[in-house]
């Protein structure tokens, strides 16, 4: 600026002062080019009219004002030149902002941005190329693309030629290489310019780095491969489902009103069953097909009330525990094959693709129809086992029996004999009689008491749960083994907690839990000398259970059996049958509790076993 005002000065002073002839007002226009190097649009206007002013009055000061003449026509000319000169001045500069604006907008933006002219050379490198490709704009300009990036395309260089020349424009990812040797790959977009005659001149080239992106995307895909390959290969069944309308139909229920879900679904088995006909299974895996005995997976494509029995009482659950949020749901069920047979199956369902999606869930089935079956069986063989056991041990004691029932049939017929020696005295005495009928009338009693235990153990009933007391039940069972006690000098002491609760269970067969645990107990203390100790203690287990003890003095449990001491066959004692034991883990477990055996210190055996207070579960019938 101050330039401009200095050189204007001089060419004033020459122009006024001097006796040049030329056009000396026409270097006016080098001052305007100065002003317009670095100033505003205004001083660009200022400095054109202050030019314009100095040159008019040098004219009048020199010449006044004659007609048309050849100074007149100088001046004329010197003026338009530097009007012409402001105007295209003020053009440049607006194309020079405009320039300048997107070279600026070129450096903000994160995408890669280089132009290369027609022999591939680089001319323009912006930020985002040197954060992608790690080269700076003074090392990349000057090379050729092809050089410095190795650009590897997704087809022949002359097809991406002829799209980029026939259209103007081309897209695709190609492969590219970083400063430090990596290969990157990018989403590049060319377009090619052209000059005001359609001649090529530069081709820009935009790029987004998607290395990240299309790693995610191959892991993304390798994820679906390996759960395809699941989905299809897994030897046990697999369905996809889509909850979408279930959801939606849960949702307008709570539009009209519903706040306790749990309790709708049960008070209104119908909406149950209409959400089972709204779920539709969309995809099935071979498995399922040879499970379900259909042809083909379009044969299981559809609703999922067609495999459901009507009066299935899980999905009513699976319903509530999805709605809740709870994403996971499993059970036991049943489903029924195109041979209208019921299948017991065990399923497992969860939501993969996150809580607010319902269009694929995977559920998982297996089949344990078989299983029940043979469970089923196995619990038939285990009763009759159970059966054997008693009756066998029926026989064991028969000695104990028989002492037993002798007792009061003895009694009864001392008594009777005594009662009948009071009532033919001359004189009768009827209170002695009667003394001794009432004697006569209780060891019948006591007889038949011990008939009936014996009866109970051999009898063959269904399971009843039932709370019964412990000590009782310990109490019969030193009744039925007193003889067995008495022969081996064995003294029994019964401990029970106060605190202790009452389990719950099948008496009966709690009942030959104890008594085979005592009656062993006892026969491992048969060849012992010294005394004979037989202790049964019962104490709380925590809050849902109750812990018994049958403890002894006797030989203990060898290590080499001790491992396999609750298997089948396995006996210590000759011609014993080995099942006893087997039989007594088998029933308390079936009653949900546990047996196990441990040898005590100072000798002897202790077999723990605990049993529930609360109700334990039926096994299937």
């Amino acid at each position: 600026m101050t330039a401009g005002g200095l050189l204007a000065l001089a060419v004033f002073l020459v122009d006024t002062f001097t006796q040049l002839q030329g056009a000396v007002a026409v270097v006016y226009l080098v001052v305007v080019l100065l002003v317009a190097a670095s100033g505003s649009r205004r001083a660009i206007g200022g400095a054109a009219f202050g030019c314009m002013g100095l040159t008019l009055v040098s004219f009048v000061r020199g010449h006044g004002w004659p007609g048309l003449d050849a100074a007149m026509l100088r001046c004329l000319v010197s003026l338009s030149a530097i009007a012409i000169t402001a105007v295209l001045s003020l053009r440049a500069r607006d194309r020079m902002a405009t320039i300048a604006g997107q070279a600026r907008l070129i450096e903000l933006t994160h995408d890669s941005i280089f132009v290369r002219d027609m022999d591939d050379v680089i001319v323009l490198w912006n930020t985002g190329a040197e954060q992608l490709y790690g080269w700076t704009a003074s090392e990349a300009m000057g090379h050729r693309a092809t050089d410095l990036l190795g650009t590897a395309l997704p087809g022949h260089h002359t097809c991406v030629d002829a799209a980029l020349f026939s259209t103007g424009r081309w897209e695709g990812e190609v492969t590219q290489r970083h400063r430090d040797g990596r290969l990157v790959i990018v989403a590049a977009r060319c377009a090619l310019l052209r000059d005001d005659r359609g001649k090529a001149r530069v081709i820009l080239e935009a790029g987004t780095d998607v290395t990240a992106r299309r790693a995610a995307d191959a892991a993304l895909g390798d994820s679906e491969r390996r759960y395809r390959s699941m989905f299809e290969k897994a030897r046990f069944s697999f369905w996809e489902e889509d909850w979408t309308r279930v959801m939606a139909r849960i949702a307008l229920l709570r539009e009209e009103g519903v706040t306790d879900l749990a309790a709708y679904l049960q008070a209104h088995p119908a909406f149950v069953r209409e959400c089972c006909g709204l779920t539709l299974v969309t995809d099935v895996n071979d498995a399922t097909v040879r499970m379900l005995g259909g042809h083909s997976r379009e044969d299981l494509v559809g609703p999922l009330d067609r495999f459901l029995p009507a009066t299935d009482t899980t999905f009513g659950r699976v319903i509530l525990t999805i709605a809740l949020g709870g994403g996971v749901a499993e059970g036991e069920t049943h489903l029924i094959n195109f041979k209208g047979e019921r299948l017991t199956v065990l399923f497992a369902l969860n939501m993969p693709l996150g809580p607010t999606r319902f269009d694929r869930v995977l559920v998982s089935v297996v089949d344990i129809t078989d299983r029940k079956r043979a469970e089923r069986a196995l619990m038939a063989v285990q009763s009759e086992l159970a059966q054997a056991a008693r009756i066998t041990a029926l026989g064991e004691m028969s000695a104990s029996i028989a002492h037993e029932v002798n007792q009061p049939l003895a009694a009864i017929v001392t008594h009777g004999e005594a009662s009948l020696r009071w009532l033919r005295r001359p004189t009768p005495d009827l209170q002695e009689a009667c003394d001794a009928i009432e004697r006569v009338v209780r060891d019948a009693r006591r007889a038949s008491e011990v008939v009936h235990r014996v009866r109970s153990l051999a009898s063959k009933e269904p399971r009843q749960h039932v709370r019964f007391d412990l000590a009782t039940l310990v109490a019969e069972c030193a009744l039925l083994l007193e003889g067995e006690m008495a022969q081996h000098h064995v003294m029994l002491s019964v401990d029970i907690a106060p605190e202790a609760p009452l389990p719950r269970g099948d008496r009966v067969q709690l009942q030959q839990v104890v008594l085979n645990l005592m009656a062993n107990a006892i026969r491992a203390m048969s060849c012992v000398p010294g005394a004979r100790a037989l202790v049964l203690r019962a104490l709380p287990d925590g809050e849902e259970s109750i812990l018994v003890e049958v403890e002894d003095s006797g030989t203990g449990i060898p290590e080499d059996i001790a491992v396999h001491l609750f298997d089948a066959f396995v006996t210590t004692r000759g011609g014993g049958m080995g099942m006893g034991l087997a039989i007594c883990r088998s029933t308390v477990e079936s009653h949900g509790g546990r047996l196990w055996a441990t040898n005590r210190p100072e000798g002897g055996a202790t077999f723990h076993f605990t049993l529930p207070v609360t109700v334990a579960e039926e096994a299937d019938a």
